[in-house]
């Protein structure tokens, strides 16, 4: 059964992407440091882990749920890794930061306001 993704996560991944663009179309392509691919794979990324993170089958499993967090904040890594660190900028980190976490509640992790992704994330 594929997650039922609201609106709210399907708008902060269009801010986040549009965002990378904006700053890639403003600066040019070989400026930014990343192209429309990085981009793409940035979005399939953050689709594959709401998928993940807001499947039925690992509702309310927190160490389920923190594992699904850390495989999408290592991948994310090393596609910012693979474009010198200029993909993920400050705006994009807070915004990933707050999907994150906000999909993470949503599926039911407890958790004690802290940033979960800390542990495992370098952008």
């Amino acid at each position: 059964m594929p997650a039922d993704i609201s609106e709210e996560f399907v708008m902060l991944k269009g801010q986040i992407l549009d965002g990378m663009i904006e700053y890639m179309e403003l600066d040019g392509e070989s400026d930014a440091g990343y192209s429309n691919e990085e981009v793409d794979k940035c979005a399939i990324l953050l689709e594959q882990y709401l998928e993940e993170v807001l499947s039925p089958t690992i509702y309310g499993n927190s160490k389920k749920i923190r594992k699904v967090v850390q495989s999408a904040v290592i991948a994310l890594n090393e596609l910012n890794a693979a474009c010198d660190h200029s993909l993920i900028e400050t705006d994009q980190r807070e915004q990933i930061c707050e999907l994150i976490i906000s999909a993470a509640v949503n599926a039911g992790l407890k958790s004690d306001g802290n940033d979960i992704t800390e542990e495992w994330r370098e952008w």
